[in-house]
Formats: C-alpha cells, sequence, structure tokens
C-alpha cells in the first residue's frame, strides 16, 4: 500500500511539474514583445528589471522539469550516467535561476514583504541546492538525497504557487496577484519544505520496518 501511495505521489508531482514549466514557456516570447497571459503586476517587475527577471522565469523552469525524474529510483539505478547530467542540469538551473530570483526579489510586485519571502526562498535554494551537489561530489549520497528533497521542494514552489492563487481570488476575495504575492511569496514554499521535513524524519522508520522499500531510494 505504502509504495502505491509513494508511487502515485511521485507521478503526480511530475504530472504537475511538467505542466507548470511547459506554461512557463511563454516568459520566452516576452523579449519579442509577445506577452501571452503575463500578469500586469508581473510585467510591472519585468519591465524594472527586465534581465534579471527573465532570466529567472526562462531558467528557473529547467530545473522543475528535470527534478521530479531524479527521484525515480528505476531510472537512477537503470541510467546512472543520466541521472549524474541531469543533476548537473537540475544545479545548473537552480544555481542560474536562483541567483536571478535573489536579484529579482527587491521589485516584487507585492511590495518589501512579498521581496523578503521570495528572497529568502531565493537564498534557501541556493543554499539547498548547493550543499546537495557538494554532496554528491563527495560521495555523501545520504547527505545528498536529504539535501535535494529540500532543494525540490523550494523549486516546485512555483507548482504549489499557482494552485494556490485560483483559491485565494475564489476563497479569500484578493484582487490581484500583487496583492496575493504577499502571502504566496511564504505559503508557496513554506509547506513543502515542512512535508519533506516530516517525510525525511519519518523515512528512517519505514527502513527499519521494511513497510516502504519504495520510499527508501528516494
Amino acid at each position: 500500500m505504502e509504495n502505491g501511495i509513494v508511487r502515485f505521489g511521485r507521478y503526480t508531482l511530475a504530472f504537475l511539474a511538467v505542466g507548470v514549466a511547459l506554461h512557463a514557456l511563454r516568459y520566452t516570447a516576452v523579449p519579442a514583445n509577445i506577452w501571452l497571459g503575463v500578469d500586469q503586476g508581473i510585467r510591472g517587475v519585468i519591465a524594472k528589471v527586465p534581465l534579471q527577471a527573465l532570466t529567472h522565469m526562462i531558467v528557473a523552469p529547467i530545473a522543475l522539469l528535470v527534478g521530479p525524474w531524479q527521484f525515480i529510483p528505476g531510472l537512477r539505478a537503470s541510467r546512472p550516467r543520466l541521472h549524474r547530467w541531469m543533476g548537473r542540469i537540475y544545479v545548473f538551473a537552480c544555481v542560474v535561476g536562483g541567483v536571478a530570483a535573489l536579484a529579482t526579489a527587491p521589485f516584487a510586485s507585492g511590495g518589501p514583504v512579498a521581496g523578503l519571502g521570495f528572497g529568502t526562498l531565493a537564498v534557501l535554494w541556493l543554499w539547498t541546492t548547493v550543499s546537495g551537489w557538494r554532496a554528491a561530489v563527495h560521495r555523501k549520497i545520504g547527505q545528498h538525497r536529504i539535501w535535494m528533497r529540500f532543494s525540490y521542494a523550494m523549486t516546485f514552489g512555483a507548482v504549489t504557487l499557482r494552485l494556490q492563487i485560483p483559491f485565494g481570488f475564489i476563497f479569500f476575495h484578493f484582487h490581484s496577484y500583487s496583492e496575493m504575492s504577499v502571502w504566496l511569496a511564504y505559503t508557496a514554499w513554506i509547506p513543502n519544505v515542512i512535508v519533506v521535513a516530516i517525510y525525511s524524519l519519518l523515512l528512517p522508520l519505514f527502513k527499519r520496518g521494511g513497510t516502504a522499500p519504495a520510499a527508501q531510494t528516494v
């Protein structure tokens, strides 16, 4: 039962990540002055810091797209070289996207409170990703997996942010993304980190009990 739940969660995560990453492709058209469904508040951010904002918006989705496949045990075991190369692409996208996000955060459309949240996310995203990469280089695989879980929890914030937007409009009566982003700057990623922390704490119990072999390799 546990195996099925873990497998379902893993592929649901991948489905959502791919969908949001593909949706983010619309930002590649912005340099040609084509604004496909880009919120007015985000347009204002791009107008202020176009290089930083568009670098983040175009590069970060690569990490979102690549990340889920790194957690599939069968793929990792059967294609270790592919896993390493995809890992390098993921780290590159996180570092470039994270630095760009940090540079963009002070100009967040939700003001300084939103900027603080997104800036904190960018710093932690960079820290966990680089720590995970360093652990892999030094063959500390257990640490590597823990760091990368937290890294992708923050990468996946791009998904949870978008999932929360409709609820903000419907149930909390926000009038714009800019107004909502004061909250989204925190709620988009903190719950993800909490879930990963709980999972990481419970995983050793599953290992000792032998009830979740599929989860051991995540």
